[in-house]
């Protein structure tokens, strides 16, 4: 932990013991959660911590707050201030700054924070549960002054009903913002966790719904220091927060971090009190609401203007990846022999297009042939990394066209490696899993993916020597096979420590996690050897770049 960090720790355990106090339940969630199951403590990027809490609970710990909020905080949320209009809740550190400019006028939630995400159960039926997305999202809009919140709507089968947000703003401007926020708030909160199947949260620019057993009764997990509760599934609720990469620790622009003016050793009221006098907040209000309305109703336009120039793009890269002369065959050829390092210079260009977030939005396929669209899928799938395809064949899907063949068998396979990794990560089944392999024995020799199911299976039911003996011999068979994949290495690894070759082991763990960004195979070494693998791979990729300047040299 760095002092960021431990700050905000020092934060949840005050929090935890409160809700102790009352019997108030609540979740650790998004990446505060991901990092507990994945690392047990903070994600080393990690710079705030999220809560998921039921209505119930929800109102339960603002009638507690009211009374048992240290002096030293903040606890600051709509039902308890006119002016914060925002339906996350906060606990806020008074001893530390960090400025959000929605918070400017508020001037109370400044400083290093927890947030509350309040789960509302949904009602039954897929029409029932769509108009209550709708109602979510108008009620979030209405309710923030400062800026558009539904800023990333999709461009077609929106959730967001501009007319429906319409309706309610005029209603506001008749019978008071306050009174129609409640009768939005009262409409949401109208369904009871008897008449549901499962929760609603919305804020920032998703809708996420996860089913009621999937938060249940709390588990403890292992958070830094001490013990705290996550969703009774919290496997499950990972995988529909972050997809089915969820277990592995991502690269670069997928590690979310808030840029924000941070001052950890000054109390935020003084810059409060600085600033504060120098502001009209009447008139500041007033500008924020009509700068509000005007970006409200461009916000159609603006989407169909991203639309149209992602869609553009795609078109575009597709005539260069045409009139590059490529030879299909070559690259049937490369992909055959495995040769993935090699096929991924020839298909580079096509996937820096296809994996733009404003191509991938809005679920637009660039236009190459449906056999070049077969390798480039089958490129990450064959690497055992089905899941950064996924989006290539969602968008492919999307076209009214029936899939090739080639494509179908393709499809099958991402299926078959899902409904895998569901099985291991989300269920740990081991029947489940067992049965899944015998059904699909075509996959045997074919895909990483396999050969990892098949060992889970054994490492899951060896006990003695002779059944580590056996994990190893099988490990090695299978790296000869699928050679570089650090998640087969794991289990060599594994095998070789409890067999008590501890060097050898911990060799073999070093290697795996150069190959691999899965984080249990990273928090595995760190609890057998205590070696940070993220400190590993950033020594890699400084010798990477290092080298990368002497090649540059020797270029010159």
């Amino acid at each position: 932990m760095d002092q960021l960090q431990a700050n905000l720790y020092k934060l949840l355990a005050e929090l935890d013991e409160i809700c102790k106090r009352n019997d108030v339940t609540y979740y650790l969630a998004g990446g505060t959660a991901l990092g507990a199951i994945r690392g047990g403590g903070f994600l080393p990027w990690d710079d705030d911590i999220d809560l998921y809490i039921t209505r119930e609970n929800w109102n339960k710990l603002v009638k507690v707050m009211e009374t048992q909020t240290p002096e030293n905080r903040v606890f600051v949320c709509v039902e308890n201030d006119d002016i914060y209009c925002n339906p996350v809740g906060r606990y806020v550190d008074k001893e530390t700054t960090v400025m959000m400019k929605s918070q400017l006028l508020c001037g109370k939630a400044c400083g290093q924070l927890i947030e509350f995400f309040v789960m509302d159960p949904m009602p039954l039926g897929e029409d029932a549960k769509w108009n209550h997305r709708k109602l979510v999202k108008v009620y979030t809009e209405l309710l923030s002054p400062y800026f558009v919140v539904n800023r990333n709507i999709l461009h077609e089968n929106t959730e967001f009903d501009f007319d429906l947000y319409n309706k309610y703003y005029k209603k506001s401007l008749i019978f008071g913002k306050k009174k129609v926020l409640n009768e939005l708030l009262e409409k949401i909160t109208s369904t009871t966790t008897e008449n549901s199947d499962c929760y609603c949260m919305r804020w920032g620019t998703r809708t996420l719904m996860y089913g009621i057993d999937l938060l249940g009764e709390p588990r403890m997990e292992k958070f830094e220091d001490a013990m705290f509760p996550v969703p009774a599934k919290q496997e499950e609720v990972a995988r529909i927060a972050y997809g089915d990469s969820w277990m592995y620790v991502p690269e670069g622009s997928g590690k979310v971090v808030h840029n924000l003016d941070k001052d950890l050793m000054t109390p935020f009221q003084q810059y409060v009190d600085l600033y504060k006098p120098l502001l009209n907040e009447t008139k500041l209000m007033r500008n924020y609401k009509k700068n509000k309305r005007i970006r409200a109703k461009a916000l159609y336009k603006k989407n169909e203007f991203k639309y149209n120039f992602a869609c553009s793009r795609a078109k575009i890269a597709a005539k260069h990846i045409v009139e590059s002369d490529y030879d299909i065959n070559v690259l049937r050829e490369l992909l055959k022999n495995k040769a993935f390092a090699q096929l991924q210079k020839h298909l580079s260009y096509f996937y820096s297009v296809q994996f733009n977030p404003d191509i991938k939005v809005d679920n637009i396929l660039v236009p190459v042939s449906d056999e070049y669209i077969y390798i480039a899928v089958m490129n990450h799938v064959l690497q055992g990394a089905y899941y950064k395809v996924n989006s290539i064949m969602s968008a492919r899907k999307n076209i009214n066209k029936p899939l090739t063949d080639e494509l179908q068998e393709a499809d099958r396979i991402m299926q078959f490696c899902k409904q895998l990794s569901i099985a291991i990560y989300d269920k740990k089944d081991i029947q489940l899993v067992e049965n899944i392999l015998q059904e699909n024995t075509q996959y045997s020799h074919m895909i990483p993916d396999y050969a990892r199911g098949e060992l889970w299976v054994m490492c899951q039911k060896a006990n003695t020597n002779a059944d580590y003996e056996k994990l190893l011999k099988e490990a090695k068979d299978r790296v000869a096979l699928f050679v570089d994949d650090g998640e087969i290495m794991r289990y060599e690894a594994y095998a070789l420590y409890m067999l008590d070759k501890k060097d050898e082991s911990k060799e073999k763990y070093i290697d795996a996690i150069q190959r691999t960004r899965n984080g249990f195979v990273w928090k595995e070494v760190n609890d057998l050897f205590g070696i940070d693998a993220y400190d590993v791979i950033d020594n890699q990729e400084d010798d990477d770049e290092n080298e990368d300047v002497e090649d540059t040299k020797n270029d010159d």
